[in-house]
């Protein structure tokens, strides 16, 4: 029997060292209700916010990881009594201050967005409110009009990311028990479902201002300018010399949250033609690339090969009932 006992004492320790390592391995989150700071110990964690009444303690702790973290809240200056503790406005339980000193276990959600939807919002949001900016003071009626579009979409993009942001936190509130909690407003924090539907939702209304611009705009450049501001796809045509021929390779990137199809076209000088042999793309997926890849051949021997190509990508962003169509242009240059 005393192997036996001696292998159950080597997983008893081996247990207690891996519980110890878990312990060891959250991250520490220090909060000083007297000077009102909180700090990490990690880059992956943001303590702020930090709150008093009386002797009611509130702080917020924010994700910068779209991964599930764990932390440990060690609260400074707690009075020997016991405190309510409430975590995200929901109550977790009643703790001693003490052990409140000692260390409070919270863990932080990781994203509940759709990828495809936040590599969407995320590519738009520092390209849409640019040029917003840039029109929202002209008296054209067609660019007021784009731009008042577009004001609508840098709420949705902002929106969409705040919501999934914000879930990624834990708002921390600690009551001394038997008294009145005292309200203490933190940022807005829905319910994983919410969240989820409102960062969909913001795909869904950009999708229906691709199609309203598509459909109510008339001029052709200030259309296909709005769209390819307001439709998350990377266009890049590359020129360079293969075994003595003219090479040229052309890829389309989907940041959109929705498929696209695609046709390319190239501008050759005459007396060239290409080696491409389909030009076309259907069902590209989010997040997916599509690559093209052909020569360049004289029509006739010894001609000057071009120093560029102009390209172009002409896209259908789909996703029932809406539907819009931009062409992307790009120039291929040795």
């Amino acid at each position: 029997m005393r192997p036996a006992r001696c292998l159950i004492e080597f997983f008893f320790i081996l247990l207690l060292c891996l519980t110890a390592l878990g312990v060891s391995s959250a991250a520490i989150i220090t909060v000083d209700p007297e000077s009102k700071t909180a700090t990490s110990d990690v880059d992956t964690l943001e303590a702020k916010a930090v709150r008093l009444v009386g002797d009611q303690v509130g702080f917020f702790v924010q994700s910068l990881t779209e991964t599930p973290q764990k932390l440990i809240a060690k609260v400074k200056g707690l009075k020997d009594q016991d405190y309510d503790v409430y975590i995200n406005q929901s109550f977790v339980g009643t703790k001693p201050g003490s052990e409140l000193r000692e260390g409070l276990s919270i863990e932080i959600p990781g994203t509940v967005g759709d990828p495809d939807c936040m590599r969407s919002l995320r590519a738009l949001q520092p390209v849409v409110r640019p040029e917003y900016e840039r029109m929202r003071q002209s008296k054209v009626p067609e660019v007021m009009r784009v731009s008042f579009m577009f004001n609508q979409v840098v709420d949705f993009i902002s929106s969409g990311i705040r919501n999934e942001k914000v879930y990624r936190s834990a708002a921390v509130i600690l009551a001394p028990s038997g008294k009145v909690l005292q309200p203490m407003t933190f940022m807005t924090r829905h319910d994983a479902q919410t969240t989820a539907q409102a960062i969909v939702r913001a795909c869904y209304y950009i999708q229906k201002a691709r199609d309203r611009i598509y459909d109510v705009i008339k001029d052709p450049e200030l259309r296909n300018s709005s769209l390819v501001t307001i439709t998350p796809v990377i266009f890049a045509p590359t020129y360079s010399v293969r075994n003595g021929k003219p090479h040229i390779e052309a890829a389309v990137t989907n940041n959109c949250h929705v498929p696209i199809d695609g046709t390319f076209s190239m501008a050759l000088p005459k007396g060239w033609k290409s080696t491409a042999k389909s030009l076309t793309f259907s069902g590209l997926k989010p997040g997916s690339t599509h690559k093209l890849s052909f020569d360049l051949v004289p029509l006739v021997k010894g001609a000057e090969a071009p120093a560029t190509v102009p390209m172009a990508a002409t896209i259908k962003v789909f996703q029932d009932p809406f539907m819009a169509e931009v062409k992307f242009k790009a120039v291929a240059a040795r």
